[in-house]
């Protein structure tokens, strides 16, 4: 491995994380304040359809055909133009035109996600060198966030301006990456490469199978979070969200540091688990902040992003690429994405939509009680997962395995 391409793939990550947190971050709170909350829900909604569309195929196709950083760059600019005609449709009031343009944003920006994942892995020692790197998309994550509220943009169109030129940055940036062709090219192409079938194939395995259902399901709380919160942390009186949120973007940090040591020392098994159960205790404490809100509770609560995200999530994108083949890791990482941001996505903001619509009928400080009663919903689900997940999923450890010579002879860790 080149010492010159851990830090080209750092400010890949900075930037693609950037990117989505300028416009993604504060999405509910943008609509609330521009006098459209009815549609974030479905704008949610939406997003999970996008992600169901595309991240699978982009892969397939970055697995057989293109290099991944070409296809990479090419999403990001044509994405920054769809996001520069956002913010005029917002003013006017348009609802339906926006969610068609948010739905293309959808579209082009969540295959890129799993691209950054891929042409990482293809680079790098995964468990040892992954998180590292991932922890760059949250640095990224986290200027963005301090940047819109300190600029008093949280709940501003300009989040999409913003989006955008980061995005042709981006974009350009890509074509610069280290090369990561089609590892599957030249090979004969038929049906099941077009349904990718090679990556659902991954389904056949139990361990995986209960980890991508417990994902789905886990997308509710972690949707009720990135939904919703914005929204609540104004109705508690904090008027910069984006700001007291970087909170738990700082735990994130310190937690990706951590991941690889407490993958090898506990496993797969502990880890996720510690993470679902994590989501449950933080949904709780948003519960009883609602009712007493004191600042101590709600920093807490944001604090535990670090343990929630990187133990569950990160640690699940680990677990995919030591699950998955060389030959299939693009649609692998697209495989999983699709599912949690796609299948996920919608099946969770259709829900928590729903419970938003009908449980939290007031505005400002009048709505406190009702919040009291919507985070309780997303604990329930959380505590389900992770029962679920403790007695169903069985890859409790990983040991060491020596590739084989074309692939560098480097030790990756596998699950057992």
């Amino acid at each position: 491995m080149k010492t010159t391409i851990v830090p080209r793939l750092l400010i890949m990550m900075f930037l693609q994380y950037f990117v989505q947190g300028a416009w993604n971050m504060t999405l509910g709170l943008v609509l609330s304040t521009s006098g459209l909350s009815s549609i974030i829900g479905t704008s949610y909604a939406l997003l999970g359809i996008a992600t169901i569309l595309s991240p699978l195929f982009i892969g397939m196709v970055a697995d057989r055909f293109i290099a991944s950083q070409k296809i990479m760059g090419i999403l990001h600019i044509v994405n920054a133009c769809v996001m520069l005609a956002i913010p005029s449709q917002i003013q006017s009031g348009n609802a339906t035109m926006f969610l068609v343009l948010i739905f293309i944003v959808g579209v082009l920006f969540y295959p890129t996600t799993g691209l950054s994942n891929s042409i990482s892995f293809r680079h790098i020692h995964g468990a040892k060198t992954f998180p590292v790197i991932r922890v760059f998309g949250t640095f990224g994550f986290m200027v963005v966030g301090f940047l819109l509220g300190q600029m008093g943009f949280s709940g501003s169109i300009m989040t999409f301006k913003i989006a955008a030129i980061s995005a042709i940055l981006l974009g350009i940036y890509c074509f610069t990456l280290p090369n990561t062709p089609a590892a599957g090219k030249g090979k004969k192409f038929l049906m099941k490469d077009l349904l990718c079938l090679d990556a659902l194939a991954l389904f056949k395995d139990k361990n995986f199978t209960v980890f991508m259902v417990c994902t789905i399901f886990l997308m509710i709380p972690k949707t009720a979070y990135s939904a919703y919160v914005p929204v609540f942390l104004g109705a508690l009186g904090f008027n910069n969200a984006a700001t007291i949120m970087q909170i738990g973007i700082a735990t994130e940090v310190i937690f990706m540091f951590l991941l690889s040591l407490f993958l090898f020392k506990f496993g797969f098994k502990k880890i996720i688990l510690w993470g679902a159960i994590t989501w449950v205790l933080r949904s709780l404490l948003f519960s009883f902040a609602a009712v007493d809100a004191g600042i101590l509770v709600i920093v807490i609560a944001l604090a535990l992003q670090g343990i929630c995200w990187d133990f569950f999530f990160t640690a699940g994108d680990i677990y995919v690429d030591n699950k998955a083949d060389v030959t299939i890791k693009a649609q692998a990482q697209s495989l999983k994405f699709m599912i949690s941001n796609g299948l996920g996505l919608l099946f969770a903001s259709s829900v928590t939509g729903y419970i938003f619509n009908h449980t939290v009928v007031d505005q400002g400080a009048a709505a406190l009680k009702q919040w009291q009663q919507f985070w309780i919903y997303p604990a329930v689900v959380a505590a389900v997962v992770a029962l679920v997940f403790f007695l169903l999923f069985k890859d409790k450890g990983m040991i060491f395995q020596k590739k084989n010579a074309e692939e560098g002879a480097v030790s990756e860790l596998k699950t057992v």
